[in-house]
């Protein structure tokens, strides 16, 4: 799976449970911290990624947190509708 290009499709608000998926894999694979925060915002670029996010923008925001199979690194996805 390429991380390239998380979303091709035209980007729908709400993103799909796949697009999130991708999305936190993405990061996983970007980063090796064992806590990943990641910010994005999707009607202005879902394929831009905010690491560590401080400041957030007044959207609707859909938060969601996994962890790898071996509970070793967890990421939690923020994705705001837009910017």
């Amino acid at each position: 799976m390429s991380t390239e290009n998380i979303v091709t499709e035209k980007y729908n608000w709400p993103p799909t449970e796949e697009q999130i998926n991708n999305i936190a894999l993405s990061a996983l694979n970007q980063s090796d911290q064992k806590k990943i925060k990641v910010l994005v915002y999707w009607e202005n670029n879902p394929n831009l990624m905010i690491f560590d996010p401080i400041n957030f923008a007044k959207t609707k925001y859909i938060t969601k947190s996994f962890k790898t199979k071996d509970g070793e690194r967890e990421v939690t996805v923020n994705i705001g509708k837009i910017d």
